[in-house]
């Protein structure tokens, strides 16, 4: 059955007002759940860019801010796509006995179509589910709205990937990705994450597939895989393909890795040529110039080499930076809970301390740096000074940027470019592969063969392989 999915409020109780105040017309539910979908979607972009603050005073994040949002809603558009919509959202717009109004709404004036929003107790304790929509006619609709967006950029040079974005292999178990999203909401208070996260998942379960892809900046691919955050990935435990459960292989400290292989490359006497494998060569030139400038030390370089391919780079800071400044409250606000000794945890502190610090202003992060700077001083001269550089077509604020695009754009010629590309290649489309930047998604079965094989395209490529580790999703 062709179906389409749509997020609304669990609280959200129509079927109650219908009962008790019969519409004198035909009334169709399934538009009225998409309408009420695309509010509540349109809410979780707003202050998308905005840290979120802990603080309670005046959080444009929680929950009590974020309903109060209303949504232009053109009714030439909403005419256009449903015929009968005036019909449906004036009946709801009614204030009715006991019921009140099921939509809020601020009139048309000039310049400004008619916004719509959710009455607070429609929201209950904030908490959405995925309903389903199967009449034909609007679930046709909605997906010529929706259509899948690949860039011709894209369709270019990883056409390959696009067509293993099948929703029909695709399996999810929507209702208990949603329930971790709300408990990990109710620990943070972070609604607009909440919803963010849920529209993306909402967007996989419909099959709402963009790819996307910025040479000249990150040089990633980004899919429906890669636009779930961090803090979402780990409910893509839920997915299965073709009826199995999938398993990632990934690169240990990418970045690192990525940034010792640059460093090591261009102090041996017969480097790589990398302008072939970074799309921006700017980032490439500015590098060199600053190069010439400060030599790293051949004896640290080699040193944060053997610690990232040893896997010990994050472990390494972890004592110095407990004792910075601020430790406590630091950590507080990464795990919500006070340090309570956990080695594990000190690592996850250390590792987002350092790589926050890399990719940072100079000015940001000034205790990380001091600690980096002890054990690697020549190597944290270079960095400072390559993100201090001017760079053509860049503000003055984002020339630190530099490091994590470099970084970034050779991470993916080697993630999405070489490795995926191989083994689409040598096994001509029978192993389903998808790349989350620095990981490689296949099928459990695959897992051992592909693990192997990428290890033997790094030493052939670069003459070594970085620390891989391989995960079942489960």
């Amino acid at each position: 059955m062709n179906q389409y999915y749509v997020l609304v409020p669990k609280n959200l109780n129509l079927d109650q007002r219908l009962s008790k105040f019969p519409p004198p017309f035909d009334f169709n539910k399934e538009y009225i759940y998409y309408f009420t979908s695309k509010l509540i979607e349109d809410i979780a972009y707003q202050n998308m860019d905005d840290s979120y603050d802990e603080t309670p005073d005046n959080n444009k994040n929680d929950i009590d801010s974020m309903i109060k949002h209303y949504t232009p809603m053109c009714a030439t558009i909403n005419q256009n796509f449903f015929r009968d919509s005036k019909l449906h959202l004036d009946y709801l717009y009614l204030n009715l006995p006991n019921e009140g109004r099921f939509f809020w709404r601020k009139n048309y004036e000039e310049g400004a179509c008619f916004s719509y929003r959710l009455p607070d107790y429609y929201w209950g304790s904030g908490e959405l589910e995925l309903i389903s929509l199967s009449g034909q006619s609007i679930v046709n609709k909605i997906k010529k709205e929706n259509p899948p967006f690949v860039e011709n950029k894209v369709r270019k040079k990883f056409g390959f990937t696009i067509n293993y974005f099948d929703t029909k292999r695709f399996e999810l178990d929507e209702k208990s990705a949603l329930k971790d999203l709300y408990a990990e909401y109710q620990k943070t208070g972070n609604y607009q994450k909440y919803l963010l996260n849920a529209v993306r998942l909402m967007n996989l379960k419909n099959g709402h597939y963009s790819f996307h892809y910025n040479p000249e900046t990150d040089g990633r691919l980004h899919t429906a895989l890669t636009q779930f955050p961090k803090i979402c990935r780990k409910h893509l435990k839920y997915v299965k393909y073709d009826g199995e459960k999938l398993s990632e292989i990934d690169l240990s400290s990418s970045v690192p890795f990525i940034l010792s292989y640059i460093l090591y490359n261009y102090n041996t006497q017969q480097p790589t040529d990398l302008t072939t494998e970074i799309n921006s060569k700017d980032l490439l030139y500015h590098y060199m110039l600053v190069k010439s400038s400060v030599k790293p030390s051949d004896k640290e370089i080699q040193y944060f080499k053997d610690l990232i391919l040893n896997n010990k780079l994050y472990s390494y800071f972890m004592n110095d930076f407990t004792k910075l400044p601020h430790f406590e409250e630091n950590f507080q606000k990464q795990f919500n809970r006070a340090f309570d000794g956990d080695e594990d945890d000190l690592r996850k502190y250390s590792k987002k301390r350092f790589l926050s610090m890399l990719f940072a202003k100079p000015t940001d992060y000034k205790h990380e740096q001091t600690v980096f700077r002890k054990y690697f001083p020549t190597i944290n001269e270079l960095l400072i000074k390559y993100k201090r550089k001017k760079f053509r077509g860049f503000k003055k604020s984002d020339w630190h940027k530099k490091l994590s695009y470099l970084t970034f754009q050779l991470e993916s010629y080697f993630m999405v470019n070489v490795i995926a590309r191989e083994i689409n290649n040598t096994f001509k489309r029978k192993i389903p592969l998808f790349t989350l930047h620095d990981c490689i998604i296949v099928k459990e079965q695959h897992l051992d063969i592909v693990y192997k094989m990428i290890g033997d395209i790094f030493i052939r490529e670069i003459g070594y392989s970085p620390n891989l580790t391989k995960k079942i999703w489960s």
